[in-house]
């Protein structure tokens, strides 16, 4: 998936720890200073230290982030200035950041994101939406939950690609369902949401999905913004045309 750009927003949030006190094994990646406990294993840490410098959150600039556990849930802590804890937009873009470290590092894993003092004590704890795993699919970042098979989201991505919504061209997509209704979730530009056009290619999408991929079970196609915040539900609709 995509380098998402609140990270650049966030690069100058973060400040180092004070102090020396033992918040267990340090491990640097390009700049961040990452602690891991012993509930963490080494391999683990270094997925999380990769993946920090392939998003670009680690660039070089000093960081302290710890990466622990309580029973299954993994807690990423992190530094931040005085007051952050309290800006209602930066808990929104950490709180995202925490999803996408459950579905891209963790194998679907529950996370919370903590905000921490320069002692990494906490502030103010987030805890992460569950988008499930992803899987990629010619561009498209296809993030699933646990009540959609494996084999449903093969197909569903195998679909995208020879109807060309998976066209190369970076996406990103949430399929999840609620009873027996499948919920196809999309981010889409700023204003597609009000376009007759896209609605209407949208609900026609719904009944493709439905026909070529669920097996005729009901499908909704929700378009989002990019924390995969609905912007409007598009149910089912008769009709051939496709987006």
């Amino acid at each position: 998936m995509k380098t998402f750009p609140f990270f650049l927003a966030l690069f100058l949030l973060f400040t180092v720890l004070s102090g020396c006190t033992n918040y267990g094994k340090e491990k640097t990646y390009d700049g961040v200073e990452l602690y891991h406990t012993d509930n963490v294993t080494d391999a683990e840490a270094d997925i999380l230290g990769n993946y920090l410098v392939s998003q670009k959150f680690a660039d070089g600039k000093a960081k302290t982030v710890q990466l622990t556990k309580s029973g299954n849930t993994y807690q990423f802590r992190f530094v931040v200035k005085e007051g952050m804890d309290k800006d209602a937009g930066f808990a929104k873009t950490s709180k995202f950041f925490g999803s996408m470290l459950s579905a891209q590092v963790f194998n679907g894993a529950p996370v919370e994101v903590h905000l921490c003092d320069d002692q990494l004590s906490t502030l103010k704890v987030l805890v992460a939406d569950d988008y499930g795993k992803e899987k990629t699919f010619n561009g498209v970042g296809l993030f699933h939950t646990k009540n959609v098979t494996d084999l449903e989201v093969d197909s569903l991505g195998n679909y995208l690609i020879s109807s060309k919504f998976a066209n190369g061209i970076a996406k990103s997509v949430l399929i999840t369902k609620s009873g027996n209704t499948f919920q196809f979730k999309f981010v889409v530009r700023k204003g597609a949401d009000k376009d007759p056009g896209y609605l209407k290619n949208g609900r026609i999408f719904a009944s493709e999905l439905s026909a070529d991929v669920f097996n005729r079970a009901p499908v909704e196609v929700i378009m989002c913004d990019d924390y995969f915040n609905t912007l409007v539900v598009l149910p089912m609709n008769d009709g051939t045309k496709k987006m």
